[in-house]
């Protein structure tokens, strides 16, 4: 493996790239996670694929000065990575938040684009996201100050989550989320990242169904985040979308889905 940084707007990217693959995978991890997620499924996919994966703004390595970041800022890393790479055409992975950021790229990286991997994907309809999602962003600006003291905040969760007000999952979700500084500013880069990020399903249904694009989607079986219905409402008469199950949760990055990986990219 291969690590490096990309600057971007006065910030630097940490890059980790592995495969000798003529094809280019770009991927994005989830929500508290970090590039490496991916080192799993090296095998799998370096035979067919140079992999380049990089940490978010406020995770892992990268290291990112400004208050949050938008579809630019990604779209002007991977064209980095692009040039570095020196591949015209690309293929894309997210898991979980990173499914999300993917999806809303898709308008703009579509006349590059191979094929489409989604990860237990955020983004079509995620528990627990609909309130995050219906926040006016002034409101999440005005809390993201609030919140540098989280002893009042934890407080009022702790009450809505008695009174049924604030769902369990958001709930364990604030609380470990405010307890540290750079744990809060992550959580609020990316909430206030929320709007640029948004593509409606209806539009992310005829993206896929004008353009044929392959896109593979893996869920686990037992996945309480993602809403599996309405993936596969979404995808139903599509014949150039898939959607597998694997056993498990929601954190399906991993040795079952590395060998699903293998056997699929065998056969294609």
């Amino acid at each position: 493996m291969n690590t490096y940084f990309i600057e971007h707007r006065g910030g630097r990217m940490h890059c980790l790239q592995f495969g000798t693959g003529r094809r280019l995978l770009v991927a994005l991890h989830g929500f508290g996670d970090r590039a490496r997620l991916f080192a799993v499924l090296e095998k799998a996919l370096s035979e067919h694929y140079t992999v380049v994966a990089f940490d978010l703004p406020f995770h892992g390595q990268t290291e990112w000065p400004h208050e949050t970041f938008d579809k630019a800022d990604l779209l002007a890393v991977i064209g980095q990575i692009r040039e570095r790479v020196g591949s015209e055409r690309l293929s894309l992975m997210g898991f979980s938040f990173g499914a999300r950021l993917m999806l809303a790229l898709l308008p703009d990286l579509l006349p590059q684009l191979e094929r489409l991997f989604l990860l237990a994907p955020d983004g079509i309809r995620t528990q627990g996201m609909g309130l995050a999602e219906r926040t006016p962003l002034w409101l999440r600006r005005w809390l993201a100050r609030v919140v540098e003291r989280p002893a009042v905040v934890l407080r009022l969760v702790m009450w809505g989550d008695r009174l049924g007000v604030v769902p369990p999952l958001v709930a364990q979700f604030l609380r470990f989320n405010l307890a540290r500084p750079a744990r809060r500013r992550r959580v609020f880069g990316c909430w206030l990242a929320l709007d640029a990020f948004h593509l409606r399903r209806r539009d992310i249904r005829a993206i896929w169904a004008q353009s044929g694009l392959p896109v593979d989607i893996f869920v686990g079986t037992q996945d309480d985040i993602v809403h599996r219905k309405t993936l596969r409402h979404l995808a139903q008469g599509l014949l150039n979308v898939r959607v597998f199950q694997l056993p498990g949760g929601h954190r399906i990055v991993s040795e079952a889905l590395a060998e699903r990986l293998e056997h699929l990219l065998a056969g294609a």
